[in-house]
């Protein structure tokens, strides 16, 4: 499973979830978005109205923020 987690500095939910990935020995490739212009740049392509990370993908869908992830470890992943 491809498992990418779109992030920024100083930001606890994007550890939170890192830190939850880890725990159920899952990889992942971060993407560090702690640039103002970068990270409004993403925003703009998921075009859903998304402002917040972390953003998490797995295999090239869109999982979404932490509560999404925990959510879907919950739900049986």
């Amino acid at each position: 499973m491809n498992i990418e987690i779109y992030t920024k500095d100083f930001c606890i939910w994007c550890d939170r979830a890192k830190s939850l990935l880890e725990s159920n020995n899952l990889s992942f490739t971060e993407i560090d978005l702690s640039d103002d212009s970068t990270r409004s740049e993403f925003y703009s392509k998921l075009g859903e109205g998304v402002k917040t990370v972390p953003q998490i993908f797995m295999d090239n869908k869109r999982i979404g923020g932490f509560q999404e992830l925990v959510r879907w470890f919950a739900d049986g992943n």
